[in-house]
């Protein structure tokens, strides 16, 4: 079940930085232009692994990785500022050597605009914060943390099939929009 251009997931939380800077280290040594992106949720940033990768990347200068943190200030247990937070994410991610950006995560002009600007300062890894709503577009799960380990009833699956085809539409149109 691969899905071309997706190298690796992560079942434990705080992996996929790691994982991340070591394939992008590789990269560079090997004189790739490749790049190396990192999804990772703003929740996941408990685990104290991603803040030693993160301090790892920027020793070794790695701006040819990107993350995108998906900042919807949930997490499994609840709100990431009750639970454990890093407010404000973008300095702290700064007092780690990286550049940082912060947009609007359900803008794709936005999204797009970013990632071709990157690195956004030579010799430090990049990261995008991206404020999002959880579940956004769901008309019964926006915005709500019990939906992120959500077991649909018919109703409910009946009403995300409808939301998401409004999505699709939208997000379509948007595309057609920016010459996507």
């Amino acid at each position: 079940h691969k899905l071309p251009g997706v190298e690796t997931n992560t079942g434990a939380l705080g992996h996929g930085l790691s994982i991340a800077g070591g394939m992008a280290l590789g990269f560079r040594l090997d004189k790739s232009p490749a790049k190396v992106y990192v999804l990772m949720g703003d929740g996941e940033l408990a685990e104290g692994s991603n803040w030693e990768a993160a301090s790892a990347s920027s020793m070794h200068k790695l701006d040819n990785m990107i993350v995108f943190v998906d900042r919807n200030r949930l997490q499994i247990s609840g709100p990431t500022t009750e639970v454990m937070s890093y407010e404000p994410l973008d300095e702290r991610w700064r007092s780690f050597g990286w550049s940082v950006r912060i947009i609007d995560g359900h803008n794709l002009e936005s999204i797009i605009s970013n990632v071709m600007q990157a690195p956004f300062e030579n010799g430090k890894p990049s990261v995008i914060i991206a404020d999002t709503i959880k579940s956004k577009g769901l008309s019964f799960a926006e915005g709500k943390v019990s939906y992120h380990y959500w077991k649909a009833k018919p109703e409910e699956m009946e009403q995300a099939e409808r939301d998401l085809d409004n999505i699709e539409k939208h997000l379509k149109a948007k595309m057609e929009r920016i010459g996507l």
